[in-house]
C-alpha cells in the first residue's frame, strides 16, 4: 500500500488550534520557552492577522503532520541578505521519516525563490541534537550564534564589578575572623595533666 502524500500549504488563523496542538508536541527547552501556550496562541493569531510570520501547514493524508514558522527578516540588521528563516520547524515523533519536514522545507525553498533571495535560514536550539544533525545533513551551517540572558542574571553580573570588590571584602574579613576565633580558642585551651 502506497504511503499517503505529504500536502503542504499556508495556515490561517482559522488553523490556530491544529497549529497548537501541533506546538504542544513539540519538543523545545521548556527553559528557553518560558511563554504559556495562550500567550503563545495570541502572539500566532496577532502574527498571522498582522502577516508578520507565515506558517507552513503539513498534512499526511488528512493528519497534521507538522508546520513551519517562517519569518522573512535579514540575517544580520544591517545586511543586506534577506531571506525567509525557519524559525520554528516541527513534525509529528509517529510521523516522522516519511518525507514532512522536506515537503516544509521544499515549501521554504519555493518561498524564498519567490521573493528572489539566495538563502534560507533555520532556528536551532543548542540542546536539539537531532534537529541539528537534520539541518546540517541538508547543508545547513552556523552563521551567526545567537546567545540569550534573563535580565536579572545579566544584572547580577553587570553589577558583580561593584558587588564583587564588596563581596571580596566580606569573604576576606570573615576568613580574618574565623583565623582570630581560632587562635582564641586555641590560646584559650588550657593543656590537661596527665
Amino acid at each position: 500500500m502506497a504511503r499517503p502524500a505529504v500536502e503542504v500549504r499556508d495556515a490561517g488563523t482559522d488553523d490556530v488550534d491544529v497549529l497548537m496542538e501541533l506546538y504542544a508536541s513539540a519538543r523545545f527547552d521548556q527553559a528557553q520557552l518560558r511563554a504559556s501556550v495562550e500567550h503563545v496562541r495570541s502572539r500566532l493569531v496577532r502574527s498571522l492577522e498582522l502577516g508578520e510570520v507565515r506558517v507552513l501547514l503539513a498534512f499526511l493524508g488528512p493528519e497534521p503532520a507538522g508546520y513551519a514558522l517562517v519569518t522573512t527578516t535579514p540575517l544580520l540588521p544591517l545586511g543586506n541578505c534577506a531571506g525567509p528563516s525557519i524559525e520554528h520547524l516541527h513534525v509529528v515523533p509517529g510521523l516522522r521519516r516519511r518525507g514532512v519536514g522536506r515537503a516544509l522545507l521544499r515549501r521554504a525553498v519555493h518561498l524564498a525563490e519567490s521573493e528572489g533571495a539566495d538563502q534560507v535560514a533555520c532556528t536551532v536550539l543548542p540542546g536539539d541534537r537531532e534537529f541539528t544533525r537534520y539541518v546540517a545533513r541538508l547543508g545547513f551551517a552556523p552563521v551567526v550564534v545567537r546567545r540569550a540572558v534573563p535580565l536579572a542574571v545579566l544584572r547580577r553580573r553587570l553589577s558583580d564589578g561593584q558587588a564583587a570588590t564588596a563581596s571580596t571584602g566580606v569573604v576576606a574579613r570573615r576568613r580574618s575572623l574565623r583565623a582570630r576565633l581560632a587562635r582564641a580558642g586555641e590560646a584559650l585551651q588550657v593543656p590537661t595533666a596527665s
